[in-house]
């Protein structure tokens, strides 16, 4: 993972250069966002609700529960969030749906993705709340956002 400023809803900085495991430390200044990008086998889930879209329409129960016992938080939107650790085997996309689902990804051949990040705790202090992936929410992220398939990666 990585994190960097914003300004604008864009980054300082040219971030997909920026290392993994380097990280903005300090208070955010005035005018600038915090994003994170995820890294290895972790994924975000952004659960949109707005502009007449609210994903969580598009989400069964038994996702829905098991998204909740990941690290998640809400958004300025009133969508959320959910970071996981993606257990399966599939390239996922980094990218957007016309149900309010987005997904952002690090790995692969696709372009890597990176959410703003409004939660007050440090996403180092939080990566022990992220939650690896069941095969029922692996088979339905990959109806979602899958790409070519790809060896599984160990670590």
């Amino acid at each position: 993972m990585k994190s960097f400023l914003l300004k604008s809803n864009a980054p300082i900085v040219k971030w997909s250069m920026v290392p993994d495991n380097t990280f903005f430390e300090g208070n955010v200044p005035e005018g600038y966002a915090l994003a994170v990008a995820p890294s290895d086998n972790y994924i975000i889930l952004d659960i949109d609700v707005k502009n007449d879209k609210d994903g969580y329409l598009f989400i069964p129960d038994n996702i829905l529960s098991e998204l909740q016992q990941s690290f998640m938080y809400n958004t300025k939107s009133g969508g959320a969030h959910c970071w996981l650790n993606y257990t399966g085997d599939k390239q996922l996309l980094n990218k957007a749906t016309k149900y309010g689902l987005d997904l952002r990804v690090a790995k692969g051949s696709y372009a890597m993705g990176y959410v703003k990040y409004p939660h007050n705790v440090d996403i180092r202090q939080c990566i022990h709340l992220i939650k690896e992936t069941s095969s029922d929410m692996n088979t339905w992220l990959e109806s979602l956002f899958q790409g070519v398939k790809i060896d599984k990666l160990n670590g």
